[in-house]
């Protein structure tokens, strides 16, 4: 069977996050989320355990929206004269200047995955909120963090390209700054893989389908499965409602996703289809089998 991994991000960020969360955990075809432990929902994580045992829950770890986890005295780097976290363009910028203590960055991580297993115990994998990982100097911090922290699985940014019009090799063709960054993201992704990190076999990406995953079908149909040695992962942001100055450039969006997967009648499409949708515990079955 052809795997795909659905996850939702930002749980913990707020009610209507959650509410749409654990409704498309419910629907059955989203096996996995990803909790934000420095935001305000995040206790009710909890529950996550208890009411879906069969789910895959990771770490989001953030590192550019609300407050840390830690004083922000113990971390003067990572944060602003109000005690928040900078914005990502502001920390990126600070990365590369070298102006980020990156032991700040690890106690951080430490301290919001110590909340997480708090509430729920081992934690199944981790990613980052707006992917700050993928990027010069953060990588290996997170994908060290994580295996030391005995996290087993990672996102996997390799990008599994399905543009709505054309070919992958067209569309690399005409964005090649997109097709640069994916060679540099490969390369990382073998380093990590080399240090033992389960991951998927990469990130699909649609362009020119737009935001909402309203097409989902019509996107699956157009995934190579054969060339896949494991699942492919489906990243999904979905809300109940519209919080604007939570929510960033991610709004209608949220409200689309939500539409789209807490349809129970998913899960058994996308089987007819010859897919199974699946949580990270197939990777871990995969590297031990």
């Amino acid at each position: 069977m052809k795997q795909l991994i659905i996850t939702a991000d930002d749980y913990g960020l707020c009610e209507s996050v959650n509410q749409a969360i654990e409704s498309c955990l419910a629907a059955g075809a989203m096996r996995s989320t990803c909790v934000m432990t420095n935001m305000a929902a995040y206790a009710e994580a909890e529950v996550l355990r208890k009411r879906f045992p069969a789910a895959s829950i990771g770490i989001h770890w953030t590192l550019t929206q609300g407050q840390p986890v830690l004083s922000p005295q113990k971390i003067p780097t990572l944060v602003n004269t109000m005690g928040e976290f900078f914005t990502w363009s502001e920390l990126r910028r600070r990365v590369l200047k070298r102006q980020v203590d990156p032991a700040h960055i690890r106690a951080e991580l430490v301290a919001q995955h110590q909340r997480l297993t708090a509430l729920i115990g081992p934690v199944d994998f981790w990613n980052t909120h707006q992917n700050v990982h993928v990027s010069p100097g953060l990588f290996h911090i997170c994908v060290s963090s994580g295996q030391e922290l005995g996290i087993p699985a990672m996102r996997c940014h390799r990008r599994i390209t399905m543009p709505r019009r054309g070919s992958a090799t067209w569309y690399h063709m005409w964005h090649p700054l997109y097709w640069i960054k994916g060679v540099v993201i490969d390369q990382w992704s073998l380093w990590a893989a080399r240090q033992g990190m389960a991951m998927p076999a990469g990130m699909i990406s649609t362009p020119g389908y737009g935001r909402g995953k309203a097409a989902i079908e019509e996107m699956m149909r157009q995934v190579r499965w054969p060339t896949l040695k494991r699942a492919a992962e489906l990243v999904i942001h979905p809300a109940t409602s519209i919080v604007g100055e939570l929510f960033g450039q991610l709004r209608e969006s949220r409200l689309r996703e939500y539409a789209v997967f807490s349809d129970p009648g998913l899960k058994d499409r996308l089987w007819e289809m010859g897919l199974i949708t699946v949580g990270f515990e197939s990777l871990y079955l995969r590297s031990t089998g």
